[in-house]
């Protein structure tokens, strides 16, 4: 049986990062690739679980990006991106967008929708957003994109995250 950890923090900065982890790790969250375009046009994307919906009323999303991503700087010029929220059967797609050094839309089919950012197809979700407010929260940047438009396709098993690991989630049926 195992014991849950309780830790008071401010007792080491190693110590923290590593606990605070594993206690975020055990929320399960879904799978996203941001796509966005750099100054010179090209493609840039980036794995992401840090996605969620902000307000119906005006409709906003937000993602969180690393401030160390080099992803970053296409972000803030940009002023589009897209989240394309993955099915577990697109985990190799995820990983792909994780790797270093390399074209992460090698192989891969895009589309262009009205701002020009790649939409990856055969996804569960993908909404297309322009930049509505951007701001510094501690190690990453929050970005709040005002979406517009969007496209759902929810039969499929979602892709998760949880524990450090891609997971899959049985969805029955209705």
């Amino acid at each position: 049986m195992s014991q849950a950890v309780t830790i008071e923090l401010g007792e080491g900065a190693e110590h923290d990062a590593r606990a605070l982890r594993n206690a975020f790790g055990c929320f399960t969250t879904g799978v996203t690739v941001v796509t966005t375009l750099g100054e010179d046009g090209r493609k840039i994307g980036l794995t992401a679980n840090s996605f969620t919906s902000v307000s119906l009323d005006p409709p906003l999303a937000l993602i969180c990006v690393d401030l160390k991503s080099s992803s970053l700087a296409a972000l803030d010029t940009a002023g589009v991106f897209a989240v394309n929220v993955l099915p577990a059967e697109q985990q190799d797609v995820a990983s792909q967008f994780v790797r270093k050094g390399v074209d992460r839309f090698a192989g891969l089919e895009t589309e262009v929708w009205r701002t020009g950012v790649p939409i990856l197809p055969d996804c569960m979700a993908n909404f297309e957003c322009q930049t509505h407010h951007v701001f510094d929260a501690g190690d990453h940047r929050v970005y709040v994109g005002r979406v517009v438009k969007l496209r759902y396709d929810p039969d499929h098993e979602p892709l998760v995250y949880l524990q450090g690991r891609f997971r899959r989630v049985h969805v029955d049926a209705e």
